[in-house]
């Protein structure tokens, strides 16, 4: 009897403790789903990130290409551009430094000049130059016409644009060896068929023969120039062949002038006095009227080079 007592204690706990483990188990099964329902979201979740990630991927390397693509662009087109404005930009800072080099240098020798003369010394004579050409045509011009002041003793002290001041000889003195330039360039232009058309010259106007024996011409004067007899219209050859490329244009240097139209190249020397007028220093502002000027002047102040050889 107590062994079936037993039995059926044991047999009622273990239907307690079957009965507890059921309740305890179905009371965790919707957590338990729950938590597999999460788990095949965060699934789908980590799926559509991934498939999110590849589409941005792509996104991106297609972005970075046509950004590469934009950069290239910007350095075929801008880059050379903005070389060449640095470029001139340099090139600027480059004339401008020696433009005050070139002014410091012109203010040594005034002022070495001022001391020479507070010793005593002679002052400096002083002309002024000019230049008249289109800018693309200035530098061939300007280089031959530089020679040609160096030859008769001048020296480039400043050059403002088309304007020039050059120092060493007189303005008298230069009217005297231009003279004998033109009477020169008569004799060449005679020579060749070419001479301007004009009545005798008057008695008081020296003859070209007489220009010819000249102390200048032997290359004997004081101002030592050179010679400029025989030959001296080389000099001015050059000057003269690069102001025949030019549509319009001239030079002048002192009395000097020379005016080009394109039907005419005419040289003549002024008179001293004329240099005095404001408008004579604009003459070649209108190289026609320069022209017609010229053509006013005495058959010994004046060439018409237009039948020169060297503008054949």
């Amino acid at each position: 009897m107590t062994v079936v007592m037993i039995l059926l204690c044991l047999a009622i706990a273990g239907r307690e403790l079957y009965l507890a483990f059921e309740r305890r188990r179905g009371a965790g099964a919707p957590e338990i789903a729950d938590i597999r329902t999460q788990l095949a979201a965060l699934k789908g979740t980590r799926d559509e990130f991934g498939r999110f990630r590849s589409k941005a991927t792509g996104s991106l390397e297609e972005t970075d290409a046509r950004i590469r693509s934009l950069i290239a662009q910007i350095n075929d087109r801008m880059v050379p551009d903005v070389n060449e404005r640095l470029g001139r930009q340099r090139e600027a800072v480059e004339r401008l430094g020696g433009d005050v080099a070139a002014l410091r240098a012109h203010l040594v020798r005034r002022l070495d000049q001022a001391v020479a003369a507070s010793l005593g010394a002679d002052p400096v004579d002083f002309v002024a130059g000019a230049l008249a050409a289109e800018p693309a045509a200035r530098p061939a011009l300007a280089e031959p016409y530089e020679r040609f002041a160096a030859h008769y003793g001048l020296r480039v002290e400043l050059a403002d644009h088309d304007r020039y001041y050059l120092s060493g000889r007189s303005p008298r003195a230069l009217e005297s060896d231009f003279l004998d330039l033109l009477t020169a360039l008569r004799t060449r232009c005679e020579q060749t068929g070419g001479e301007r058309t004009g009545g005798e010259r008057t008695g008081g106007e020296r003859t070209g023969g007489e220009r010819s024996a000249s102390p200048r011409a032997e290359g004997t004067g004081s101002e030592g120039t050179g010679s400029i007899g025989t030959g001296s219209d080389g000099w001015a050859e050059p000057l003269v062949s690069a102001l025949r490329g030019l549509d319009r244009g001239g030079a002048g240097i002192g009395p000097l002038l020379l005016a080009r139209t394109p039907g005419s190249l005419v040289c003549g020397v002024l008179p001293l006095a004329e240099l005095l007028r404001p408008e004579t220093a604009r003459l070649l502002d209108d190289p026609d009227g320069a022209v017609l000027r010229l053509r006013d002047l005495p058959d010994t102040r004046a060439c018409d080079l237009s039948s020169w050889p060297a503008l054949h």
